[in-house]
């Protein structure tokens, strides 16, 4: 989760909800390693865990232990690069680019309710997701070579400030498409995570003599990182649909998380 008042250097997200991809078309290049072990439905089920486990140390943040805390958020760290990639993916093989931007958007509004009210007073990732996607589709149409895509990128870059995962959402979304080679579409993103969120959580940690930044270093590096591998592992199927599973599950765990805090510990505090 990206937001602007925590102590650490960066935020980190609370990722999405994969989108399902419709009848596929003929992709533009492909994301996928034919000898990969990992279709689209293991990746989703990875990246819900993840999300769960990142979410769950946001929410019970001061109710759990720091070596707890320090495992959640390295596994949280896996989700969005995971989210990234599979938008990209649906997004080559949609049929009906209106209908995939319209669920985003109808399930963007209905998670902002316990996302307002339990995780952060900021529009959720799936707000950032939609604009990540909506550029995809202005890369296509417009092409790389036009300045009127890029500058109204710049203010689509600016919009997700406003979100969860800020500016870096719709950047790597861009990343993943834009980049022509399947290792570093995958790689470079991730770097920049790395970059962007690791490297100051641990500059801070060291510079501070804390362990408070240290979970959102793991995060970037370990968590993120390992997406490496599991992203190149990807074999281009479909596998299990399970589409409105994984979109529901979005809202419904936030409110659960939240519900049980609120219950148990009598906190109905907004995350730290």
């Amino acid at each position: 989760m990206q937001s602007k008042n925590r102590n650490t250097a960066w935020n980190l997200e609370k990722p999405l909800l994969p989108t399902e991809s419709d009848r596929p078309s003929t992709p533009a290049f492909t994301t996928s390693n034919p000898r990969g072990r990992l279709d689209s439905f293991a990746l989703k089920v990875l990246a819900i865990v993840a999300m769960t486990a990142n979410h769950a140390a946001y929410i019970f943040y001061f109710h759990l232990p720091a070596e707890v805390l320090g495992v959640f958020f390295t596994v949280g760290g896996l989700t969005f690069p995971i989210m990234a990639f599979l938008l990209v993916e649906g997004y080559n093989h949609t049929s009906d680019f209106r209908r995939y931007a319209t669920r985003l958007l109808v399930f963007a509004l209905v998670s902002e309710v316990p996302f307002y009210l339990f995780l952060a007073q900021e529009l959720n990732v799936l707000f950032t997701l939609l604009l990540g996607l909506i550029a995809l589709r202005l890369y296509d149409d417009w092409g790389p070579g036009s300045a009127k895509f890029w500058l109204v990128f710049v203010v689509i870059v600016f919009a997700s400030d406003f979100c969860d995962w800020g500016v870096i959402g719709p950047i790597m979304v861009v990343m993943m498409r834009a980049i022509p080679d399947r290792r570093k579409r995958v790689v470079f993103p991730i770097l920049l995570i790395m970059a962007a969120i690791g490297l100051p959580n641990l500059m801070y940690a060291i510079a501070a003599a804390s362990t408070i930044a240290l979970p959102f270093a793991l995060y970037a590096f370990l968590g993120s990182g390992a997406d490496i591998p599991l992203l190149l592992s990807y074999n281009g199927q479909r596998g299990h649909s399970m589409k409105w599973f994984f979109y529901a599950y979005y809202p419904a765990h936030i409110a659960v998380l939240g519900l049980v805090k609120g219950l148990i510990f009598g906190d109905w505090t907004v995350a730290f």
